[in-house]
């Protein structure tokens, strides 16, 4: 016993190693802020892996947005009251590969004051909206240069979220 102690003191504490895996010859590893890789030799750390959003990606065609890589700008659009957070940070921290991002809101309420409105209507061929709602039925609608994102729960939210920009990163078809 004396002697496991003495090796721990010296060797350290054992580490375990980080779950990782290879996606389409892609490798992901879980770190604390979520899933690490290198995409078309951008780094991205998404919350969720692809492996966790293959269903989600086969249910739903996230391709038909791949146009949003191709607008000068991006509105990122919801209401005040909307856990959308964490499901837009995911896109707004991949501002080396997007376009320009802003935050918007659908409607002219409170917590808005400061903050564009944006709806689909205003989309245009320079300056798309993503559309971020918290509501039944869960589904993805693309129109134009406007794509909506609406998820019964922000947990499901942020994995559409996710599942787009791993179609925006042709890690999904």
């Amino acid at each position: 016993m004396i002697l496991s102690t003495f090796a721990i003191i010296f060797s350290g504490p054992s580490e375990t190693p980080q779950p990782s895996y290879t996606y389409k010859d892609i490798s992901f590893r879980l770190t604390a802020r979520g899933w690490e890789s290198t995409i078309q030799g951008q780094p991205v750390t998404l919350r969720y892996g692809p492996q966790e959003l293959e269903t989600l990606s086969s249910q739903f065609s996230f391709s038909s947005a791949t146009f949003l890589l191709s607008l000068q700008k991006i509105y990122l659009s919801t209401l005040p009251n909307e856990p959308f957070q964490e499901a837009a940070r995911e896109l707004y921290a991949q501002n080396t590969f997007l376009p320009s991002l802003s935050l918007a809101c659908l409607e002219d309420v409170a917590g808005c004051e400061s903050l564009p409105l944006k709806t689909c209507q205003d989309a245009t061929a320079a300056a798309g909206v993503v559309v971020f709602r918290v509501q039944e039925p869960e589904q993805i609608t693309v129109k134009e240069t406007c794509v909506t994102l609406q998820a019964p729960t922000a947990t499901r939210l942020t994995q559409m979220s996710d599942t787009l920009l791993y179609t925006l990163y042709g890690v999904f078809p």
